[in-house]
């Protein structure tokens, strides 16, 4: 009898301790596994107010602006043309996160040289080659 009322507070003492699979990845109240994938694009100024373009983790674009809460349940704490912060929440690790604006990877490669710059190779005659045509 002894033996199944031991039992009987092990299985309740579990049950009441929320037992959890020890092989399954704990629940991210934070969302921080998502920080890394989102992107900020800029921002656009619309009547005295700012407003920020965000891509989440599904490639969705989000206009966010100054304080507002996230459905995630981060607060935008800082917008501004070059950055975007965020506070993740007090018992997050970490609890603010911040990215840069996301443009070109070179954004003078397209921008193109001098008018007289001849790069070699791009099928045009420099001045030297004209003059001692034959």
């Amino acid at each position: 009898m002894k033996g199944k009322h031991v039992l009987l507070a092990t299985f309740s003492l579990l049950m009441l301790t929320g037992m959890r699979d020890p092989f399954q990845q704990p629940k991210d109240h934070c969302h921080t596994g998502e920080l890394a994938q989102w992107r900020y694009q800029g921002m656009v100024g619309k009547g005295g107010r700012n407003i920020g373009l965000l891509q989440d983790g599904q490639q969705r674009w989000r206009r966010v602006e100054q304080n507002q809460i996230l459905d995630n349940g981060w607060r935008i704490a800082q917008l501004n043309a070059q950055t975007i912060v965020v506070n993740t929440g007090a018992a997050c690790e970490p609890a603010q996160w911040q990215w840069q604006r996301q443009g070109k990877a070179n954004e003078t490669m397209d921008s193109g040289g001098a008018v007289g710059d001849v790069a070699p190779g791009t099928g045009r005659k420099s001045a030297e080659r004209v003059a001692n045509a034959g």
